[in-house]
């Protein structure tokens, strides 16, 4: 490319040399590009028509929530773009379309990208390589973790991290210094399998929706006039991060779509809430484990596991106390 400058320079009748074009090219009389922000800027005036929930509506579903939450995380996703977000905080908050082969869940989330912008758009995040994946959040616009639940339990920790990391502090290729790069990146997921949510402490980073039928990708999206909408409801001070409402409605939207572990089955099967007027016993993790133990020895009595129990015990709203001898939950024995 350098040298083609330089090619065409002479051709115009211009004197200069290849070192006239390197000192140019690594000087301050360049002005910074940025795509994204010349896109947004450039979109126009909304003409007040609803897009955003329009391109919602095109995944066929029965969750009544789908196209308030998509248009809170689209809201944000475009003002995480404008650096808009604090450094404190960062678009942690996914979709995951979940439904069967041939459903066009990757083409929707491709096409939430317009032409001009599709280059941020990537499907191929590799969890195998941690300084990369941190990488993709200054580099990329959206991720789509494609296959979610390809996502092991030992990933699920990092990719976490990886959510609600604000900020990405890296070593540049060459680079002799760590140096912070701003995100850029929001993320979306898709999955052919309902129970992918693992997490025990809770599921409210991701806003599952299931596909009942094949998307209509196949229309025409006014690009300009979708983005134009987001960046008013942005100017106009609109909330675009999810509050504690809209992560009770994850949480409660989200429960279909968790994996149930067998120690968590078998809890079920020997225990259960107090009814009204039913006193219950206090029982602390371990002592629920040692029964389950005496029933089923494949069960490990660790603190690791007494650990990991007690945060299940906690997803499923038993009410527990602190004590002199650690946290205690009300149960029933069936």
């Amino acid at each position: 490319a350098r040298n083609s400058v330089a090619m065409d320079a002479l051709q115009e009748g211009l004197r200069v040399w290849d070192r006239d074009v390197n000192r140019y090219l690594t000087s301050n009389r360049v002005p910074l590009y940025n795509p994204v922000e010349e896109y947004l800027c450039g979109v126009g005036r909304w003409d007040g028509k609803d897009r955003i929930r329009a391109l919602a509506g095109l995944v066929p579903c029965n969750n009544p929530y789908w196209r308030e939450l998509f248009y809170r995380w689209f809201l944000n996703m475009v003002a995480h773009w404008r650096g808009l977000g604090n450094r404190m905080h960062a678009n942690s908050t996914s979709p995951l379309l979940i439904g069967a082969q041939g459903y066009r869940k990757s083409t929707f989330c491709r096409i939430i990208l317009p032409p001009e912008l599709r280059f941020g758009y990537t499907d191929s995040l590799d969890f195998g390589s941690k300084r990369d994946a941190e990488m993709y959040l200054g580099r990329f616009l959206l991720v789509n973790i494609d296959e979610f639940d390809q996502v092991s339990i030992h990933q699920q920790g990092f990719l976490k991290h990886l959510l609600q990391k604000p900020v990405a502090n890296l070593r540049k290729p060459y680079g002799s210094s760590i140096q912070e790069i701003r995100r850029y990146a929001s993320f979306i997921g898709t999955s052919n399998h309902k129970d992918l949510l693992t997490d025990s402490s809770g599921s409210r980073r991701f806003v599952c929706v299931e596909v009942t039928a094949p998307i209509d990708t196949n229309v025409t999206i006014n690009y300009r006039q979708l983005y134009a909408q987001a960046m008013q409801a942005i100017r106009s001070g609109e909330r675009y991060w999810f509050n504690d409402k809209d992560e009770a409605v994850l949480k409660e939207n989200n429960r279909e779509f968790e994996q149930i572990s067998p120690i968590e089955q078998l809890f079920h099967c020997h225990f259960r809430l107090p009814q009204e007027g039913e006193e219950g016993e206090w029982m602390s993790p371990i002592q629920i484990l040692e029964i389950l133990h005496a029933k089923n020895s494949d069960i490990k009595l660790t603190d690791g596991h007494a650990k990991h129990f007690g945060r299940i015990l906690k997803k499923n709203n038993l009410e527990n106390r602190h004590t002199q001898k650690g946290v205690v939950y009300r149960i029933v024995k069936s």
